[in-house]
């Protein structure tokens, strides 16, 4: 096995990624997501599931909380399946700029008895979704309960 040279290497254009966080709601998770989102990237993207005033109202209330300071909030067209909203969304995101990288920081509750992890299954679903998307990294912000 030979040494890989740097010549041979076309390294990517250095562009900070657009960090992500989809939330259905405000809860522990999602919170600990948002600030680790935070600590990761100066510009978080914070994808809500909800839609017109409940959407309005969660956002006031984590400007009011202080996690959410200057991020920009994004609503996920309504639909069946979160999974697939989640992808399109990020679709039309990644479409605005090609060439730039995507973390998403995907809040999951563990629970503490495994016979109550399908209950908590939407979040298993979406990164096996979207870890074939490319110039889309996945960053799991664990909550065990």
């Amino acid at each position: 096995m030979s040494a890989l040279r740097t010549e041979e290497v076309a390294l990517p254009r250095e562009i900070a990624p657009r960090v992500i966080v989809p939330i259905g709601r405000i809860d522990a998770a999602a919170l600990r997501a948002i600030s680790y989102a935070s600590g990761i990237a100066s510009h978080v993207t914070i994808l809500q599931l909800r839609q017109g005033d409940s959407a309005l109202q969660a956002r006031r209330h984590l400007r009011q909380l202080g996690v959410a300071r200057g991020a920009e909030f994004v609503e996920v067209p309504e639909g069946r399946d979160v999974t697939d909203r989640i992808a399109r969304t990020l679709d039309l995101l990644a479409a605005e700029d090609p060439d730039r990288r995507i973390a998403v920081v995907i809040p999951s509750v563990v629970p503490r008895r495994p016979w109550l992890l399908p209950l908590h299954l939407d979040s298993l679903r979406l990164k096996l979704r979207l870890l074939g998307r490319r110039n889309t990294a996945v960053v799991d912000v664990p909550y065990h309960v």
